[in-house]
């Protein structure tokens, strides 16, 4: 059951954080007639985000080895979440901008984190359970 919270909570609470952030505390410039790659990045970021919730919450009714597959995947959705905005979409080419400054880190730490709690959730849930 620990393994399970562990690998759950982290996960919908780091999902909810790549979702809202770029929205939020760490928003994107606020460019309404031309929209820059920031904007574009705040729309991937809460697509990845609600995915990595929704799979943290399937999660947690799963068993165990779907959970480790599941957990695989968040694993690729946090890398994903550190290569939009520095390689596949990006942010605002001036180092100025708000998003450069504060969304871009926000959205790099937040995606390593999501990476490294989805490694440990991956090595306790292919573990077999002692009885």
């Amino acid at each position: 059951m620990p393994r399970k919270l562990f690998a759950a909570i982290s996960q919908i609470v780091l999902g909810a954080l790549i979702a809202i952030a770029p929205q939020t505390f760490a928003h994107v410039c606020a460019v309404k007639d031309m929209p820059m790659a920031c904007r574009y990045t705040a729309r991937v970021a809460l697509g990845l985000g609600v995915v990595i919730a929704l799979l943290a919450i399937i999660g947690f009714f799963a068993p165990s080895r779907v959970r480790a597959g599941l957990d695989i995947a968040n694993a690729v959705l946090g890398v994903l979440v550190v290569l939009v905005p520095t390689m596949l979409v990006g942010v605002c080419r001036g180092s100025m901008m708000h998003c450069h400054m504060v969304t871009r880190p926000t959205l790099i730490v937040i995606g390593i984190l999501a990476l490294l709690f989805a490694v440990v959730a991956i090595y306790l849930d292919s573990k077999p359970v002692k009885r």
